[in-house]
């Protein structure tokens, strides 16, 4: 049997550490909810919240994976650590400094851009709609965003100390960094909201202080590796101008930021659509995305991580064979992974809701238009997933340009999508009824009426999609575009890395993934039917109860997916179970050794 390429123990360890800190980020939204529940009021926050980390994103985090890792490795592997620590100086100076004057900009002309984002009548009109924000909106949009314009600063100081640790594989000190962001985020709307009867702006300031946490935590262990003197002294300003790597560096960096560039145009006008919907749209919305973003945060992301260390060490030809072996294998144990979550998301959407964010604040309303959100998000996780671990296959190869390709086509998708089908889903109970007539038909094999039925349905599907409804249950046109952006850009993605390398295979990548999808299905119907059986029977509006069932139907789910991997014989089975028996034997081991004492 073929064993995966990928260090699994490596992932493990990560995936453990990132779990923690995703737990920590729910109990921080938890916070949040119960204080400020869907409210408008925290919508002006996330809004506000968009600037600050769009200018992160685009200047430093999206070059990250694309850029800066890549060459610190090659950097690292063939001319030292010396060198190493050289590149570093240089390259954290150049885009400390641009991150902070282009801070400074945007400080200035925060007013500027709030007339863009939240009152642009060329966008409006363009979209078709209108909002409502008053001068105390605006007002408080604008002093948000100059509070967090700090946070790109020191994050983007501290992911590049995180680049260079990863570089030198230290995994566990980059992943504490964000699991303190998120305590910051925990204890500080505690102490500013509760105790300093703040709003909103004390979230915002605990953020600030949650970056500057970030980059803290990682010193000491980055001061221990770095050997050189940090300067910042002009001639090292004009040395770093002149410097190849970081001239290689930036020029790989441009088509990814072009790329997130427009992935932002997407937040802005998913932003600017939200404000147009019911109060507490865009709040639900982010709630939804930050459940989603669990297994893609914890699965993708460690197993992406780990891997692009590797895949940039194999890019070279002459080990091309080894590269795709890496791939292909990180690919099938992320999807071995994520497959069972998004089930159990699609099934147990509503009590997860309820569980992680019902309380305060926090009414039925805001759990709907949450778990409403969350089922239609659930789609994108297998995209999501699949699509980090592509583009750091793309950046190994330092090829940033192709991937502009898909990502171009799925910024265009998704902005079409969030129109038409916000608009669509704001017509909810409109066509409902029409689809259940539909499903009826097809169960009693009436042809002729499903026929007609049907013809009525597309025939009023384009007038809902260009017109607004009444709904709440528009803001799902949100989450299904994004979801559906996302496997359109992992598809083109995927046929792109096939044309330069011919990594896909019907043995090593289509039949695995078939057999997966099939395990997870049968899974996800076996949980549905005993959570709808035990769901009439249990008291459900009784807290212990939710947990009870949802804890029963995810264990059955986790049982049946074993079984079934076992029965479809699926490769990634087995290495958990082997992982399993070495915990056991080492607990066991101790166990008897204490006695012995």
């Amino acid at each position: 049997m073929r064993k995966p390429a990928l260090n699994k123990n490596g992932i493990f360890f990560v995936m453990s550490i990132l779990l923690v800190t995703k737990i920590l980020g729910f109990i921080k939204l938890r916070t949040i909810a119960q204080l400020f529940g869907v409210s408008h009021e925290l919508d002006i926050f996330w809004a506000a919240f968009t600037i600050p980390d769009m200018l992160f994103t685009i200047l430093v985090a999206g070059s990250i994976n694309a850029a800066i890792i890549p060459i610190f490795s090659e950097v690292f592997y063939k001319e030292g650590k010396e060198r190493l620590d050289n590149f570093f100086n240089h390259l954290s100076l150049i885009i400390s400094g641009m991150t902070a004057l282009i801070a400074l900009l945007f400080f200035i002309f925060t007013p500027q851009i709030t007339d863009l984002i939240l009152t642009s009548s060329v966008l409006q009109s363009a979209l078709n709609f209108s909002q409502n924000i008053d001068v105390t909106d605006y007002n408080m949009f604008v002093f948000l965003t100059r509070i967090m314009l700090l946070s790109p600063i020191l994050l983007g100081f501290s992911s590049i100390i995180t680049a260079y640790l990863q570089v030198k594989k230290q995994f566990f000190t980059t992943s504490l960094a964000p699991l303190f962001y998120n305590l910051a985020l925990i204890i500080g709307p505690v102490i500013f909201v509760v105790f300093g009867k703040m709003g909103v702006e004390g979230i915002a300031i605990s953020a600030v202080l949650g970056s500057l946490l970030h980059l803290l935590i990682q010193l000491p262990v980055f001061m221990s590796n770095y050997k050189n003197r940090y300067s910042i002294s002009f001639s090292t300003i004009k040395a770093a101008f002149k410097d190849s790597k970081v001239v290689k560096a930036v020029k790989l960096a441009i088509p990814r930021t072009i790329g997130i560039i427009g992935e932002q145009v997407n937040t802005v006008v998913n932003t600017l659509i939200s404000f147009s919907l019911a109060a507490g749209a865009l709040s639900s919305y982010r709630y939804a995305l930050s459940l989603h973003q669990f297994p893609i945060n914890i699965i993708g992301s460690a197993v992406a991580q780990l891997a692009l260390p590797d895949l940039a060490k194999h890019s070279d030809i002459e080990n091309r064979e080894k590269f795709k072996k890496i791939f292909n294998s990180s690919v099938q144990f992320a999807l071995y992974l994520v497959l069972p979550i998004i089930a159990i998301f699609v099934v147990l959407r509503l009590p997860i809701v309820r569980l992680v964010y019902g309380s305060g604040a926090f009414d039925w309303r805001a759990t709907i238009l949450t778990s409403w959100c969350l089922v239609l998000l659930s789609f994108s996780i297998l995209g999501q997933t699949i699509d980090q671990i592509i583009l750091r296959a793309f950046y190994a190869l330092k090829e940033t340009w192709m991937p502009l390709i898909g990502i171009a086509i799925s910024i265009v998708v998704n902005i079409v999508l969030a129109y038409l089908l916000t608009n669509f889903f704001s017509h909810y109970f409109d066509w409902r009824p029409i689809l259940q007539q539909m499903l009826s038909q097809i169960s009693h094999a009436d042809g002729v009426g499903f026929w007609h039925v049907f013809q009525t349905f597309i025939q009023d599907f384009w007038r809902w999609s260009t017109t607004r409804g009444t709904s709440d249950m528009a803001v799902g046109g949100l989450s299904l575009g994004l979801g559906i952006s996302y496997v359109v850009e992992v598809i083109i993605l995927y046929m792109l890395l096939n044309a330069k390398t011919k990594m896909i295979t019907f043995a090593n990548t289509v039949k695995p993934f078939l057999i997966k999808l099939l395990n997870t299905v049968l899974m996800g119907i076996g949980m549905y039917l005993l959570f709808k059986l035990f769901d009439f029977k249990l008291d459900t509006s009784k807290t212990m109860y939710v947990i009870l069932l949802s804890a029963a139907t995810s264990a059955y789910g986790v049982l049946s997916y074993w079984v079934g991997s076992r029965v479809f014989k699926i490769e990634e089975v087995y290495l958990f179970e082997k992982k399993l028996k070495k915990i056991l034997l080492k607990v066991f081991k101790n166990k008897k050794n204490e006695e012995s004492l």
